[in-house]
């Protein structure tokens, strides 16, 4: 398993927190994004329209493949600098990310687009009640970023595995999901989702120890996720993982 696939799935974790409860579209042209020299759609690998916010993912290069002609990176840096203008003009801010460097400073560039996003809102005209409803949740995603961020700054290999590694258990988790909905589930008789709190140490029958660091969603689709003693942290479909845990009396 190469590196670069575990940089991406560390970063699609990352912005399934930091954008947790917004809508996001993959791989998308919206109609407004058209190259005018070409007449062709330009894409974004992801799109959050409540909130003005695009992610863009720079420096990839696929194995194998040849080495780019200068005419053909000229012509990448034009499309990217469209890409940025036309969102700017559209009130998109556009956060360009590249797994392959450092996480830290890709943190910071997030934190930047986050708040360029938030003072767009705060002086555009969206209507008050729209501000009303957005703006607290968008300070909300700052403050996940800004504590992730910590979090890579003080092991940044370690934690960006640890983060494809939780992006693998949400995959897992979510195909659980599509299979356990063509069954009849079975009542529960562990702990529910109301008897577990965000920085409560709980036990897992596998994992050993650890402390609760995000709780998202509901009924069935509820997920719970968990830093272990040993520095991994996973995300697991609290239906299924139940059974397997305990609190820990403090």
């Amino acid at each position: 398993m190469n590196n670069l696939y575990l940089a991406m799935n560390g970063w699609r974790e990352i912005l399934a927190r930091v954008f947790e409860g917004f809508h996001g579209e993959d791989n998308i042209s919206p109609d407004w994004l058209v190259n005018p020299a070409t007449r062709r759609r330009l894409k974004l690998d992801r799109y959050y329209p409540e909130i003005g916010i695009a992610i863009r993912f720079v420096g990839l290069t696929a194995k194998g493949q040849r080495r780019r002609s200068d005419w053909e990176v000229l012509e990448d840096e034009q499309r990217d600098q469209t890409r940025d203008e036309l969102c700017r003009l559209h009130g998109v801010a556009l956060a360009r990310i590249d797994p392959t460097q450092d996480p830290v400073k890709q943190m910071d560039n997030l934190l930047r687009i986050l708040a360029r996003a938030s003072r767009q809102m705060a002086q555009g005209d969206r209507e008050e009640a729209e501000k009303a409803r957005w703006m607290p949740r968008l300070a909300e995603a700052r403050s996940r970023a800004a504590e992730l961020r910590s979090r890579v700054a003080r092991a940044p290999e370690q934690m960006m595995a640890n983060l494809a590694e939780s992006w693998r258990d949400r995959e897992a988790g979510l195909a659980s999901t599509l299979q356990a909905s063509t069954r009849p589930v079975p009542s529960p008789s562990g702990p529910g989702l109301e008897n577990l709190s965000l920085h409560q140490r709980v036990r897992h029958e596998r994992y050993g120890e650890g402390i609760i660091t995000g709780l998202q969603g509901d009924g069935e689709e509820a997920t719970v996720t968990i830093l272990f003693d040993a520095e991994q942290e996973r995300t697991f479909l609290v239906a299924l993982v139940r059974d397997k845990l305990e609190a820990v009396p403090r």
